[in-house]
């Protein structure tokens, strides 16, 4: 990868801070001194500064100062879709993976984007600013698949697969279940210090349970670990909980995503009880929220949860869960520099930043280097020439322009152009479905790398059960997408933010595995109005029907 650049030498941000260390000190009025990447001291302003900061001075943010959020599940690939209404309640994924519904508004627009060279740099540079925008600072990142090649996108937000710091152990993700049989030798995966990012038990029926079983290797011994955090976890009970528990395993949480296919969540209750670490993750955008932002105020509505116990399920969990503690995930010297910046400093400090919608994020560096916020806190810490402005929820922010182009993919278009492309191809998917099918088009389909004219690079979808192939350019050009075109609709790319998003919230309305109280509250905290639900429409009539017999 191109070197990112080098972070400003010695910089200071001035206003409330939330440690998140272990005392849980905030400071009504403190300084976070910051060099070379890493914190050197958080102190109070009245304090003196630490040795080399006397002739600096504190960039007053006027703002409440956290640590940066760490999101553990995200499936990136997806995030330019907008959100999916699921005919029904499902048991568990592979029950939706097979549908009509699920291949026309997820699947099939989602191959479409990532397998057009335009696209997949503008998919690319859209869900990495949906998560910048909104205080994430490591999520999990994007891969790309090409003939003999497979490659995880090294961006401007840290991914957890590829760490921009030798400190940092990656982490190493498991999207498919673990098959009967191979518990012993996924046991040897689980010695760290890389931690197992594995989809567990997602669903609610014994078929979704029966994925958690497959961990058993004897009676009492199983394939889990403190370096394993399975994802979702939903169809777990007490008794699994404990056994998670007892061998020290962990909960990556997505309380929207569960409610909104399977109308039920995990035990969090139970698991809290237990001291299971549980973090949080949004998911993805066609049955998730669009961020940990929303995903906090879900989880809060859903099950009563404090605020500072969702903000630990943003930062000191997933820090924990990564084996990352002693670097990241709280803001103490010598830790990586990882900060956001909420807006104001009124209130309760946890419950300002689970109550934030993306207009109050108002700076967020990463290991740092200031990547995003208002220009007012930008200005004095990003040369203006390498500044992107964009409207982000109604007010002017600045992007950092992604400083290097990472070896495989290249570079990344500009956000406007970007949002331009990746709402071409979906304005026009049943054109776009027709002209992928026809043979003529597959040499251009794919993306020509800079790591060579002979590697063409596809968008890897890690939850479609069988992939087109990308070493075979015209296969990939068919693929099953003679059935999608049959089937594929006009969709409008998803909104950057929750905030002001009312198709978001008018698609809410009609999410019948909600509750009542979920739909009806979540809008206000937004400034919105709840809306009625829609008449049902071409989802009720034929997106339950499978395309092929689902798993399970």
């Amino acid at each position: 990868m191109t070197p990112p650049p080098e972070p400003l030498a010695r910089f200071a941000l001035r206003g409330r801070v939330v440690t998140m260390d272990a005392k849980r000190r905030t400071l009504g009025d403190g300084v976070v001194y910051v060099d070379a990447g890493r914190i050197t001291a958080v102190l109070r302003a009245t304090a003196p500064p630490p040795a080399g900061f006397e002739a600096v001075t504190p960039l007053a943010t006027k703002g409440t100062i956290y640590p940066g959020l760490i999101e553990l599940h995200n499936h990136l690939a997806y995030n330019a879709l907008p959100l999916w209404r699921p005919p029904g309640r499902y048991t568990n994924r592979d029950r939706w993976q097979g549908t009509v519904g699920y291949r026309r508004y997820v699947s099939g627009p989602a191959w479409e984007l990532g397998r057009r060279p335009e696209a997949i740099t503008a998919t690319i540079r859209y869900v990495e600013a949906k998560s910048l925008i909104a205080g994430v600072t490591t999520s999990q990142g994007i891969t790309l698949r090409g003939l003999h090649l497979e490659h995880t996108f090294q961006g401007v937000v840290r991914n957890c697969e590829v760490p921009d710091d030798p400190d940092l152990a990656p982490a190493d993700p498991k999207i498919t279940d673990v098959a009967p049989g191979e518990a012993a030798s996924f046991r040897a995966t689980l010695g760290g210090p890389r931690a197992r990012l594995l989809h567990l038990a997602e669903g609610t029926d014994a078929s979704a349970l029966a994925h958690f079983e497959a961990l058993r290797i004897a009676q009492d011994d199983w394939a889990i670990s403190q370096w394993l955090a399975g994802i979702h976890a939903t169809a777990l009970g007490p008794a699994e909980l404990s056994t998670l528990q007892a061998n020290g395993g962990h909960i990556v949480w997505s309380p929207f995503s569960n409610l909104a296919l399977y109308g039920e969540t995990t035990k969090i209750a139970e698991a809290r009880e237990l001291g299971i670490t549980i973090a949080l993750g949004s998911d993805w955008s066609p049955s998730g929220t669009k961020n940990l932002l929303a995903e906090m105020k879900v989880a809060h509505l859903a099950t009563g949860l404090d605020a500072r116990t969702l903000v630990e399920m943003a930062t000191v969990n997933p820090a924990v869960i990564l084996g990352w503690s002693d670097h990241v995930g709280s803001l103490e010297a010598g830790k990586v520099a990882d900060v956001v910046v909420v807006a104001g400093t009124k209130g309760d400090a946890y419950g300002k930043l689970m109550l934030a919608r993306e207009s109050d994020i108002a700076l967020v560096v990463i290991a740092g280097i200031a990547r995003y916020g208002t220009p007012e806190l930008m200005g004095p810490l990003v040369p203006a020439a390498e500044q992107e402005t964009f409207t982000v929820a109604g007010a002017s922010r600045a992007f950092q322009r992604p400083p290097a182009a990472d070896p495989v993919v290249g570079p990344l278009p500009a956000l406007e152009d970007a949002v331009a492309s990746i709402r071409d191809v979906l304005n026009n998917l049943p054109e776009r479905a027709k002209e992928t099918i026809d043979p003529g088009l597959a040499p251009r389909l794919a993306m020509a790398s800079p790591a060579g004219p002979e590697t063409r690079l596809v968008l890897a979808l890690d939850l479609e059960p069988t992939p087109p192939a990308p070493t075979d350019l015209r296969a990939l050009a068919a693929g099953a997408a003679g059935s999608y075109a049959d089937i594929a609709v006009p969709l409008e790319i998803d909104a950057l933010t929750t905030q002001g998003d009312a198709a978001f919230f008018a698609q809410l309305a009609n999410l019948g595995n909600l509750s009542d109280d979920l739909r009806s509250a979540l809008p206000p905290l937004y400034g919105e109005t709840p809306r009625p639900p829609a008449p049902a429409g071409l989802e009720a009539r034929d997106d339950a029907e499978p395309v092929a017999s689902p798993e399970g």
